[in-house]
């Protein structure tokens, strides 16, 4: 087993109407502050009352809301010459996981005087950054712990995992208010995708025995946010639960690593502008399977997370049944369960496993896997 360090940045602000409150907590920081906004939530004049948030308490805001469903290198120079331009102090991320990983690189290269595809080589960051403060409308983002943030390579579409420095997020607002703007299918969506997540974590050769207790918790509240009747008896609105699971989901997997299918679905996403959360929630149950070769236990005690009874049963038996009842609760959703539903080509998905090898989470995977291997993988999916 990995030793174990705990170190956890950010403060966590979860519970109905905080964002009410991001005004008081962004004075913290400084008074003039960039808010990257997703567009749709301007549907639902959620920016406008967070400016107005804001401004209630005496601080400047700067709106930029030019951001694509796919953001790559581009936007990040641009918003960063808006950021220099107008010298803010801070940054917010109002959204996604898009809107998340450009508020975090953008936070991050402020102060930097290096050109920016140098960073996205691999180069360290070591000017102090902007404080960054997330608010996001999702549940299910893999990096709000880590010390990586996901930017698309505007020059080819591949995706790379920028470095930040240690502490660039200095809050986290999780208002579960937010999951009611969703569509139903959205919303289902996300969650398995948080529970991808949390199973990767959870099976990944850094997990620990703090990171394995709060990945399983993280399952647990996710599969009942997904049950209504299970979620009246606990007395607990599933958008809660899905803001309390996702929160521990990112939480625990900032502990342990995420995976395979978080991999594939940045490749996805960067080099076709795929749904990150679709993508994710069709390979659940192909990544859980490859894992069970390497760690049927943890598969089978997912197995048991799930309710499947482990009568008479043995440990690689409650792995398959786990597997089966995984793929049972996609199809339930009427989720797309083959990669092939999305649009995407075989021929397509050949780029994205290469570019899926090359990303160092992968270094913590159950068992190692090629780029041949991911491919095969993939295919199985397709």
């Amino acid at each position: 087993m990995a030793d174990f360090v705990f170190k956890i940045s950010p403060n966590i602000i979860l519970g109905p109407y905080t964002v009410a409150r991001i005004g008081q907590i962004a004075a913290s920081w400084g008074t003039k502050w960039m808010l990257l906004a997703d567009p749709i939530l301007k549907e639902f004049d959620l920016v406008e009352k967070m400016v107005s948030a804001m401004e209630d308490k005496g601080l400047s805001v700067f709106v930029f809301d030019d951001i694509p469903s796919a953001p790559t290198s581009a936007t990040l120079d641009q918003a960063l010459s808006l950021a220099r331009g107008a010298h803010v102090h801070g940054i917010i991320s109002y959204g996604g996981t898009k809107c998340a990983s450009l508020g975090r690189a953008l936070a991050s290269l402020y102060n930097e005087d290096h050109d920016l595809y140098e960073y996205l080589g691999g180069k360290q960051p070591f000017g102090g950054s902007l404080p960054f403060i997330e608010v996001p409308s999702t549940c299910r983002d893999a990096f709000v712990f880590l010390d990586r943030t996901p930017v698309i390579d505007a020059r080819n579409r591949q995706i790379r995992l920028m470095k930040i420095q240690s502490g660039v997020c200095r809050a986290v607002i999780i208002d579960p208010n937010l999951y009611m703007h969703m569509s139903p299918n959205t919303a289902v969506s996300m969650v398995f995708h948080a529970i991808s997540l949390a199973v990767e974590g959870y099976v990944s050769t850094k997990s620990n025995f703090f990171s394995e207790t709060i990945l399983g918790k993280a399952i647990e509240l996710l599969l009942l946010a997904l049950d209504p009747e299970q979620s009246k008896l606990v007395g607990t609105p599933s958008e809660m639960l899905i803001a309390q699971g996702g929160s521990m989901a990112s939480m625990g997997v900032a502990l342990s690593s995420p995976g395979v299918a978080t991999a594939i679905s940045l490749a996805c996403n960067a080099r076709y502008k795929t749904s990150t959360s679709l993508v994710s929630s069709v390979l659940l149950p192909y990544i859980m399977e490859d894992a069970s070769r390497a760690k049927v236990d943890r598969i089978a005690t997912i197995g048991k997370m799930l309710g499947v009874s482990a009568r008479g049963l043995e440990t690689a038996e409650l792995a398959k049944a786990a597997i089966d009842d995984m793929r049972r609760r996609l199809a339930l959703a009427g989720l797309p369960t083959r990669l092939k539903d999305l649009g995407l080509t075989i021929d397509q998905l050949v780029p994205v496993a290469e570019d899926a090898s090359a990303l160092d989470i992968m270094n913590y995977i159950p068992r190692s896997l090629s780029s041949d291997d991911l491919f095969d993988l993939i295919k199985q999916a397709y």
